[in-house]
């Protein structure tokens, strides 16, 4: 399965496809304009406003439709809405309402939708805004309300396809661990309320399940390796920098994970291959956007839009960053446990904790299988600064780390789906 010359194949393969796809991302792109109505779209959102859908302000009171990352969310429904701009222009640099004041997103939102012609805009150039081409259409053709439900169906559907295909390669029991930790120690039950989160959190959770489905077909390096590249292009274009370390940690696990004759070495070479591939091709994706952006836009600056933002994210002094090694990390771990699921994943512990007591633990094969969780350790500390200031959705890494964790520690102990169902029983039922 390895080797130099299928390496380098699987890496020349990988590159090629990754730059196929930029002219791809930049036509659909710049012609999406042309089948989105303007009126059509800021009139949802004026209805959405008036049906509390869409809040102004800073607080929600309609926790059940609109919570979580709303800044995020109405920024991007009023991503390349602006008058008399043209299709390119709209597509490429992401205009959206931005007053120079201290206003939220919705505030500008909702005042650019009464007059768009008079609203203050500003271009989003450092990021794809590929997600775009699942929600403009959407929120031209449907109530806004409506939007967030097909979200909400399209995050139910991919996490069950997820469990499926993790329970087919892992088993059943490992898929429950695996899974169970991101329901309850993020905001998973609510993503759907902002659809950027929605679309990235589905390409990480669907790219994850058909990788797996490779994996336990035995499928060869090269097509591993083609795989984790264009999910790493695919995120970086729907992407605002949400969760990156999620899905190379899913799928190094999951090669950790591959039936034999793979000796551990293989796997970790093959699982180390795909990660690098999945980086490789999301830099190289997010590069291509800068290059489009000046060609685009003149006034395009490299230093000042890009790199200076770059240094902030990485170690920048703000009031809530604290410069103290691994403080990001547990900063952001705690915020995964110390969330509204607290009981119910202190019950997954406990339920867990006592299946595996007393059966024979293989050490070895958990360490194996649990080394993908420094993927994402390695971020949070690199990104220190972008870790503590956005721990309130990057802990959604840090919950799928613990999920990786307790699946590991399930498939060294021969855990099963009936053995926690049988434990769940006792615990909650007082059986003996």
């Amino acid at each position: 399965m390895l080797g130099f010359k299928r390496i380098g194949m699987a890496a020349l393969l990988a590159f090629v496809v990754v730059l196929c796809l930029q002219p791809a991302y930049f036509l659909a792109m710049t012609n999406l304009d042309r089948v989105v109505s303007h009126q059509r779209t800021w009139q949802h959102i004026r209805d959405a406003f008036d049906a509390g859908v869409l809040e102004t302000g800073y607080h929600s009171r309609h926790e059940f439709i609109d919570s979580g990352d709303r800044y995020t969310d109405c920024a991007s429904l009023g991503v390349g809405l602006q008058p008399d701009v043209s299709a390119t222009v709209e597509g490429i640099t992401a205009p959206r309402p931005a007053s120079m004041t201290d206003n939220h997103a919705c505030d500008d939102l909702k005042a650019a939708a009464a007059d768009p012609a008079k609203a203050v805009w500003s271009r989003t150039e450092r990021y794809w805004n590929g997600y775009r081409l699942f929600s403009a259409p959407l929120a031209s053709l449907v109530p806004i309300l409506a939007l967030k439900l097909i979200n909400l169906v399209l995050l139910a559907i991919v996490a069950v396809l997820f469990c499926h295909q993790a329970s087919k390669l892992v088993g059943s029991g490992p898929a429950i661990g695996l899974f169970a930790p991101v329901l309850f120690c993020c905001d998973y039950v609510r993503i759907w309320h902002v659809t950027p989160h929605t679309v990235s959190t589905a390409v990480i959770l669907g790219g994850s399940a058909l990788f797996a489905d490779a994996v336990r077909r035995q499928a060869g390096l090269v097509k591993l390796v083609l795989l984790s590249a264009l999910s790493g292009s695919i995120f970086n274009f729907v992407d605002f920098l949400v969760n990156p370390p999620w899905m190379p940690m899913l799928l190094a696990f999951f090669v950790m994970a591959m039936p034999a004759p793979v000796t551990r070495r293989q796997k970790l070479a093959i699982a180390l291959l795909c990660v690098a591939a999945w980086f490789s091709a999301y830099a190289v994706t997010w590069l291509f956007k800068w290059v489009f952006d000046a060609l685009v836009d003149p006034a395009f600056d490299v230093r000042a839009d890009v790199l200076k933002t770059i240094a902030f994210r990485l170690d920048g002094d703000f009031a809530r960053v604290v410069h103290i090694p691994l403080f990001p990390t547990l900063k952001t771990v705690a915020a995964a446990i110390v969330n509204w699921g607290l009981p119910l994943f202190a019950c997954f512990v406990l339920v867990v904790g006592k299946t595996l007591r007393g059966r024979a633990f293989d050490r070895s094969a958990f360490f194996w299988l649990t080394w993908p969780v420094l993927i994402p350790i390695a971020w949070f500390e690199i990104l220190s600064n972008h870790t503590q200031i956005h721990t309130f959705f990057v802990a959604r890494s840090a919950a799928a780390a613990i999920g990786v964790a307790a699946a590991a520690a399930l498939i060294a102990a021969g855990v099963t789906r009936e053995d926690l169902v049988l434990q769940a029983r006792q615990v909650f039922t007082r059986r003996p």
